[in-house]
């Protein structure tokens, strides 16, 4: 078995196929993955495919107790060594896509006697192809800034963030990116996500994305937002906006919230309380619009939202703001 070559930064490459594979993994399985993939210059091709992950790497890049470190580090590659990962992929000769069934290791070893040694595994071919010689539709990844997060789900999302980076579409101005609408099951399905648990949103909300969202933002390189897409009532699926960092974590591209507006006083329609009212509400809105503009030219206020000011323009007299807001409603309805 060939030595590999160390490298002073270690990144790690992925097949975009592979990033958005359907996989069920723990915390110490994913740090053992992404470790091992730093080994590998996917650059070139990989004549023999054996790489050894010693337990002083997983104590350094991770933090863990020295004391079971050889431990984690065979337990993770012998359990995740029996797990499957899922890709989907076009069957040009079928006219489909097929659910690929696939499997990490060919083979795993380590010290017989259970000592404190290193492990060795070999990638499979099935999922080499996905690691080895990429030209095209691949995610590279900062292992140094990745390694800092500490639960499988925002490994998994960090990831598929990465993933638009390149994506002209998803490039917008001030350096923000911004995902496709990602379908919220699609996300749970490929995270290996089953418990009944998170069926509602608000679970799903609180126990996985909110957490991850945090931790991203507060160790990595990237700061997120994002924006819920409802079908009728229900929130299906999420838009994700973010800023690659440089040096200092900075919320000057975080997408402003928009804010919150003062309840109406109980005071007679026409009062001077009403018109207060009003427009404070409509200098709340301004800014938010103006907010929106700065951070992406194609943000829009809702179509809610824009009538709430024609009704306050109404309240009043403003008479050719509330005609120029409603002719913005209705070419807005009108298409859709």
């Amino acid at each position: 078995m060939k030595k590999e070559k160390a490298r002073t930064k270690p990144v790690v490459y992925q097949g975009n196929s592979l990033i958005e594979g359907a996989f069920n993994i723990t915390l110490d399985e994913i740090r053992f993955l992404y470790l091992a993939l730093t080994k590998i210059d996917s650059s070139k091709p990989q004549p023999d495919g054996y790489y050894t992950l010693y337990p002083k790497e997983f104590e350094n890049h991770f933090g863990i107790n020295p004391k079971n470190t050889h431990r984690q580090l065979r337990d993770a590659a012998s359990s995740l060594g029996k797990k499957p990962v899922f890709t989907y992929e076009w069957s040009e000769k079928k006219r489909r896509i097929d659910k690929v069934e696939r499997f990490w290791f060919t083979s795993i070893r380590y010290d017989a006697s259970e000592g404190n040694s290193d492990v060795t595994i070999r990638f499979s071919a099935d999922v080499a192809e996905y690691l080895y010689e990429l030209k095209r539709e691949f995610t590279r990844l900062n292992f140094e800034v990745i390694s800092k997060l500490d639960t499988p789900f925002s490994f998994r999302l960090y990831s598929w963030l990465m993933s638009y980076k390149e994506l002209d579409r998803c490039k917008r101005n001030n350096g923000l990116i911004v995902t496709d609408a990602i379908d919220i099951d699609w996300m749970k399905e490929r995270a290996g996500i089953v418990s009944k648990t998170y069926e509602e949103f608000k679970f799903f909300r609180r126990d996985l994305l909110e957490p991850a969202i945090k931790q991203i933002n507060a160790k990595t390189d990237i700061s997120i937002s994002w924006e819920p897409v409802k079908r009728g009532r229900t929130i299906n699926a999420i838009i994700f906006s973010y800023v690659v960092e440089n040096g200092e974590k900075s919320s000057a591209f975080a997408k402003p919230l928009r804010p919150r507006l003062p309840r109406r006083p109980q005071v007679v329609a026409g009062s001077d309380a009403e018109g207060k009212w009003a427009r404070k509400c409509i200098g709340l809105m301004k800014q938010y619009k103006q907010d929106l503009l700065a951070y992406d030219e194609k943000e829009k206020i809702s179509v809610a939202d824009l009538k709430k000011w024609a009704a306050w323009c109404s309240i009043i007299g403003d008479k050719d703001s509330k005609k120029q807001i409603e002719k913005e409603v209705g070419e807005r309805s009108r298409k859709g």
